[in-house]
């Protein structure tokens, strides 16, 4: 269990650092596309190293007992993880690096940026806190926990880069979304359609979700189903 607690404690310095100078300072040392191979290639290996210590680890005792109920809950909601996923990495974002002119736009905020403005940090968020909730042994506290701490470091790294990147253009993006899901909706501050999102991608989402439902037994030996029969 300590080499597992390591892996994911590593994991997410690994990810907190891009949001602290080091980041800038090695690119001005090596240069920016340097950084960025160096960068994943450390998140690959952190990643790996951080599966193997949970396939080793000792699952040990739940920690809690998760009802089928929230069990229930779990399999719809993770399809709200997918929607975000799908939404957030075909639609342009201004946290992306070509963004710059979407931030600039005018009015209410519409699709998956209406809901949060770091859709795909989000989804990994979700789908760790999920399967945090309902695998409730030592060894799922670590590596989904630290996944979830992942998903939240990762959207204050980009929120620090585009704040330094876009000024002003990006600070109107912030006034008119939300960081937590839905936020910015129930404020007024933007305007969910679901057409907006596009049919396409909720489609998508949506057969995504089903095959994993279906193939999450097979190649995890874990079936999401099971509370179902």
């Amino acid at each position: 269990m300590t080499h597992l607690a390591i892996a994911s404690i590593v994991f997410v310095i690994l990810h907190i650092l891009p949001s602290l100078k080091v980041r800038e300072w090695l690119i001005d040392r090596i240069g920016d596309p340097a950084y960025m191979g160096l960068f994943s290639l450390a998140s690959v290996l952190g990643m790996a190293w951080m599966i193997i210590a949970y396939q080793n680890a000792p699952a040990g005792d739940p920690l809690w007992i998760t009802g089928s109920a929230a069990r229930w809950a779990t399999v719809v909601a993770m399809l709200f993880a997918f929607i975000l996923a799908v939404c957030g990495t075909t639609t342009r974002n201004p946290a992306d690096t070509l963004g710059k002119d979407t931030a600039k736009g005018n009015g209410q905020w519409t699709g998956v940026y209406a809901i949060t403005r770091f859709p795909v940090m989000w989804a990994i968020i979700v789908w760790a806190m999920l399967h945090l909730v309902n695998r409730s042994d030592l060894r799922s506290f670590f590596f989904f926990g630290a996944m979830a701490m992942l998903g939240y470091a990762g959207s204050l790294s980009q929120a620090r880069r585009k704040h330094k990147q876009l000024g002003p253009a990006w600070d109107q993006f912030v006034a008119r979304t939300s960081h937590v899901p839905f936020v910015a909706v129930f404020q007024g501050r933007a305007h969910l359609r679901l057409a907006d999102l596009g049919g396409w991608r909720i489609l998508t989402a949506v057969l995504l979700w089903l095959a994993t439902l279906y193939l999450h037994s097979h190649i995890l030996g874990v079936s999401p189903l099971a509370v179902l029969v």
